[in-house]
């Protein structure tokens, strides 16, 4: 499931300059498109509990990536007569895919806690693999000269297939909140009176910044600021997430060596340079570098945090 997380936004992403061409949006009006995707995420994971809690891992992560699968459909089909039917595919695409997520994280730490051993960074490395195959596939569809519409509906009919499918494999306890209830929590908004989850919070806020305008904006940024084809634009986008796959599959050993704080200043460090060569270096192959210390350096936020 962390696999097809990944493979299905990656898809989207990697056909994102040919929606923005088809409806002819300014950079400003796309951002504000892409907001959509946010806004479904912050609006429905601070719920996610309670739909775990109610449906169980299992049945969570099944249903909401049919409503990511009917979000990527809408989308595809709805480029074609205009920006609204997109807002709305979007939203929905952002709401299934962040309680999933929350969801198979909490079947993840269940996975792992069985085990006795660490495993989550793998679960994380999967996404990766996931958004590195999205990606490919994407430039490859867009060099075949294959539409947004046909390849995106392809996608989301695998999420509709593939996903309900592999969550029968779900620990057989993921209903434990019903049948051991867990001890009443204090308010969850007290935790915000505490410097350290503020701190946290803003740490995590830099990780999705610095990571999220990679996968929104690095193929555009390399078709419109580089003269690119559409098929390298996609390829470049490719580089940035294996850098950050094998950032995430090597990263934990770092973590443990050298300590959280330490990787992490160094792993922006390395992504701040690969910022500045994407924004100014030169030439493509300069930007590709570029793209893969970018991918790079923001490999662990989340997993540090």
């Amino acid at each position: 499931m962390f696999i097809l997380s990944g493979f299905a936004f990656a898809s989207w992403a990697s056909r994102i300059p040919q929606v923005r061409d088809a409806l002819e949006l300014s950079p400003r009006s796309l951002g504000l498109v892409l907001l959509a995707i946010a806004v479904g995420s912050v609006s429905s994971m601070p719920l996610a509990g309670v739909v775990i809690g109610w449906l169980g891992t299992a049945r969570t992560v099944a249903f909401m990536a049919v409503v990511a699968a009917i979000g990527l459909a809408t989308a595809a089909i709805g480029y074609r007569v205009g920006v609204l039917p997109v807002v709305v595919g979007l939203f929905l695409l952002g709401v299934g895919n962040g309680t999933w997520d929350v969801a198979m994280n909490v079947e993840g730490s269940a996975v792992e806690q069985g085990l006795q051993r660490a495993i989550m960074p793998r679960f994380h490395a999967g996404f990766s693999v996931g958004t590195v195959a999205g990606a490919l596939v994407g430039s490859a569809m867009v060099a075949l000269g294959v539409s947004a519409t046909a390849h995106l509906l392809s996608v989301a009919l695998i999420v509709v297939v593939v996903g309900p499918l592999a969550t029968r494999e779900f620990l057989a306890g993921d209903r434990r909140s019903t049948e051991h209830p867990e001890p009443r929590n204090p308010h969850p908004l007290q935790a915000w009176k505490e410097p350290r989850t503020l701190l946290i919070g803003a740490f995590v806020f830099a990780a999705a910044f610095t990571e999220g305008t990679g996968n929104d904006w690095l193929g555009v940024a390399v078709i419109d600021g580089y003269g690119a084809p559409a098929a390298l634009g996609a390829l470049t986008f490719a580089v940035f997430l294996a850098a950050m796959t094998v950032g995430r599959w090597f990263g934990p050993r770092f973590l443990d060596r050298y300590g959280r704080v330490r990787t992490v200043r160094v792993l922006g460090v390395i992504a701040l340079g690969g910022l500045v060569l994407v924004a100014y270096g030169t030439t493509l192959p300069v930007a590709m570098a570029g793209a893969a210390l970018w991918g790079l350096g923001t490999a662990l936020g989340f997993r540090s945090a």
